[in-house]
């Protein structure tokens, strides 16, 4: 027996999993959907019994149910279980009740008055921006992002501003995790060229998105931060290039800039 009461050489507990063993259907099942919402290409039936450790057929059971009401989706090409239709459904519904939708959405309707730009505002979940509102223009209807959007951070305006504010070893990590994938003609594709912007984004206050995300999309972001001036949250002015308002960067800035510090003013955070 090793101090811990365990047989030696039991086998060790994979790294990143719970101390703790989930006993019950319904723990096993949020463990699931919280371990599934974290990896970006899913799990299969075996991963997800080694992290739990627990049997792959008690495993399956819960899979099953959880695919038949739909929280889970699973890939017919893969055999990996995906987060389902339900679950997005749900989070979407959740985000657009949240307090910055009331609070902010006048400021991003004053930021679209002001620039003929939409308004977004977004949050930092790993490598990714998740939109959690949107107020639009139609000036550029390719870019299809609604409330509970996700977008690869680096490629982004606000993704930046966030990026910028946490610290670099865990950009670091996420780099190394997630990679780097090309989206567009401007998108930075190597780890040293997103350390440098995010270097020059601390210093600014503001990042800019030119032809990162979507070709044609432009976007300027600056940061939301809570009382103690913690960055929370980033809004960003977001439009075509084509827009003429984009020959005055300087001044978008500005007005993204008065958004961030009314949002940051008006939200309470918890």
């Amino acid at each position: 027996m090793d101090p811990t009461g365990k047989p030696r050489g039991s086998p060790r507990r994979p790294q990143g999993a719970s101390k703790q063993v989930p006993s019950n259907s319904l723990e096993r099942g949020l463990r699931i959907l919280d371990m599934i919402g974290s990896r970006q290409r899913g799990l299969s039936n075996k991963e997800i019994s080694e992290e739990l450790q627990i049997a792959t057929s008690s495993c399956s059971y819960v899979l099953g149910r959880l695919e038949r009401e739909g929280y889970l989706a699973r890939n017919a090409a893969t055999g990996r279980y995906e987060i389902g239709l339900k679950v997005l459904a749900i989070s979407r519904s959740v985000l657009r009740h949240m307090s910055f939708r009331t609070v902010a959405e006048p400021v991003l309707q004053q930021l679209l008055h002001d620039t003929g730009l939409e308004g977004v505002i977004g949050v930092l979940d790993q490598s990714r921006v998740m939109v959690i509102n949107r107020v639009r223009s139609g000036e550029f209807p390719d870019a299809d992002v609604d409330t509970g959007t996700e977008i690869p951070a680096y490629a982004t305006a606000i993704g930046k501003v966030l990026l910028a504010h946490v610290p670099e070893e865990h950009v670091l990590e996420l780099i190394a995790e997630q990679g780097f994938v090309k989206l567009a003609p401007k998108t930075i594709t190597s780890t040293a060229d997103l350390l440098k912007e995010l270097d020059q984004v601390r210093k600014q206050g503001y990042a800019i998105s030119d032809e990162e995300h979507l070709p044609g999309l432009r976007s300027a972001a600056a940061p939301i931060v809570d009382t103690q001036r913690t960055v929370r949250a980033g809004v960003a002015a977001v439009g075509s290039t084509r827009q003429l308002v984009w020959r005055d960067t300087g001044a978008i800035v500005e007005h993204v800039k008065a958004a961030a510090r009314e949002i940051s003013r008006l939200v309470r955070f918890t």
